[in-house]
């Protein structure tokens, strides 16, 4: 069953403009509706818009509507008409059907062919209230969740309207009580065994990385070995940040990931673009996708001064469990935020969700967004990247690319090539060499679109596009 393909299925107008396209199981069949007249005065009910079955199980994917109520939110409708069903709610809150913004959920009940999941959506769309929804037997539950993603991903409505309702109240945010002490830690207290060496891109760990082209350790700029953390210079992050000794840094252009030796833990950082509303509005987004990603999430809003943190628990990899916490902080550059995703083995996130926050407020951003162009190879510097800057500058451009491109064969290469040439334009700029200036400004621009136009998903493009997006901005004006 895993390995069905899916095919896009049409389900044409029944009422209220509201044909729809969505992708399915190959082997699925389209169902039959009964031909009747809705009643708009039953506020529990919806009327059919389309459904399908699969032919080796009892899975039925499900499509109505209704008129949107007159006030409230579309939260508040979605758990007043599950709840109207005495079904049980396992998790529910904001994230998208299809382009739609959307509450998703999933609830449980009993059935003769033993406890039967359900998930569903619902979105408003020019005040029509859609409903959506794959349910299946518990005993199938990854397949089941595997054709409600798909669902999720591709429902499309023939004639969108737009939403004209409020999707949400505004997330309630958790805040730590006065008596709980917030003071930020030393990124040196969560150093483990294995010294400042782990952190060295000549450790077998992390050469073996290199090799593969997953990316390279960020180099060291200096170490406080008594109290057990190095500085360095990820290119990822355009910026100096203190690291614990023991840990394995990986930095491969997009983001910087610092992996707890024996896998328990693993935090990504990175920088973001703000959308409108800031903070809570990217946090919004992260839940949203934290929400597609995972079958029963379970959230939590958090915030530490002006840290803001979304918790999340009821994920898994395969089959252990895990537990995780996105921190956010405003950015060094306007318009962007530093995001710290922690994930960890259940037990474990406390402690490393504090490490996560003493990582944001340790970056520091230089003036030069990149190694210095006299930056020698050392064992803690890829040889590649050395080689790129001494290129640059010495003028020999297409070989400093080159050098990058054959150096490197992850995506995130071509912003850090777009970085090289921001470094180059200031660089110039200060020395009064405005076409030089001007050149190394269109490169970085060029190379910051290629980058953006490397995405392999909708998802990923958005995500990339925001990051282009910003970086051009932090260039300045022409």
């Amino acid at each position: 069953m895993d390995s069905e393909a899916f095919v896009r299925r049409a389900f044409p107008s029944r009422i209220a403009d509201l044909g729809f396209s969505v992708e399915l199981p190959d082997g699925w069949q389209p169902q039959a509706l009964p031909e009747e007249t809705p009643d708009f005065e039953d506020g529990t009910r919806l009327f059919g818009l389309g459904a399908a079955t699969a032919p080796y199980a009892a899975l039925v994917f499900a499509a109505a509507a209704r008129p949107a109520f007159a006030d409230g939110t579309v939260l508040d409708w979605a758990r007043w008409l599950v709840e109207q069903n005495g079904v049980e709610l396992r998790a529910f809150g904001p994230s998208q059907l299809g382009e739609l913004p959307a509450i998703v959920g999933q609830c449980a009940a009993p059935s003769d062919l033993g406890e039967m999941r359900t998930h569903f959506a619902f979105a408003e769309d020019g005040q029509r209230l859609i409903h959506v929804s794959v349910t299946g037997p518990a005993a199938l539950a990854s397949h089941v969740w595997q054709v409600w993603a798909q669902v999720q991903r591709s429902f499309a409505l023939d004639t969108p309207r737009g939403p004209s309702a409020a999707l949400a109240p505004a997330a309630q945010v958790h805040q730590p009580s006065a008596s709980v002490d917030t003071t930020v830690a030393d990124v040196g207290q969560f150093a483990l065994e294995g010294g400042r060496a782990t952190l060295a891109q000549d450790h077998p760990l992390n050469h073996r990385w290199l090799e593969q082209g997953q990316g390279f350790s960020p180099r060291i700029r200096a170490a406080d070995e008594a109290g057990g953390k190095a500085w360095v210079a990820s290119i990822a992050l355009r910026a100096v940040l203190e690291l614990p000794f023991g840990w394995h840094p990986l930095d491969d252009g997009r983001r910087l990931v610092l992996l707890q030796p024996d896998n328990a833990v693993q935090i990504s950082l990175e920088r973001l673009a703000l959308p409108e509303g800031g903070l809570p509005a990217l946090l919004d987004a992260l839940e949203a996708q934290v929400r597609a990603d995972h079958p029963a999430p379970q959230c939590l809003r958090l915030q530490s001064g002006p840290v803001l943190g979304l918790a999340v628990r009821g994920i898994a990899d395969g089959e252990q469990p895990l537990e995780q916490v996105h921190l956010l902080l405003a950015g060094p550059d306007d318009g962007e935020a530093l995001r710290a995703r922690v994930t960890a083995l259940p037990g474990q996130i406390s402690r490393a969700a504090d490490l996560g926050e003493a990582l944001l407020y340790s970056v520091r951003v230089e003036a030069d967004d990149g190694p210095p162009p006299e930056a020698d190879a050392d064992a803690s510097q890829p040889a590649w990247a050395c080689q790129a800057y001494a290129l640059e500058a010495a003028d020999r451009l297409d070989e400093a690319e080159q050098a990058m491109l054959e150096g490197c064969d992850q995506l995130g290469v071509l912003m850090s090539i777009a970085v090289m040439y921001g470094a180059r334009m200031r660089r110039l700029a200060a020395a009064g060499d405005a076409t030089g200036a001007a050149e190394a400004r269109a490169r970085a621009q060029r190379w910051a679109w290629q980058y953006a136009a490397g995405a392999t998903s909708g998802g990923e493009g958005v995500a990339l596009s925001r990051e282009r997006d910003a970086f051009i901005a932090s260039l300045g004006g022409e």
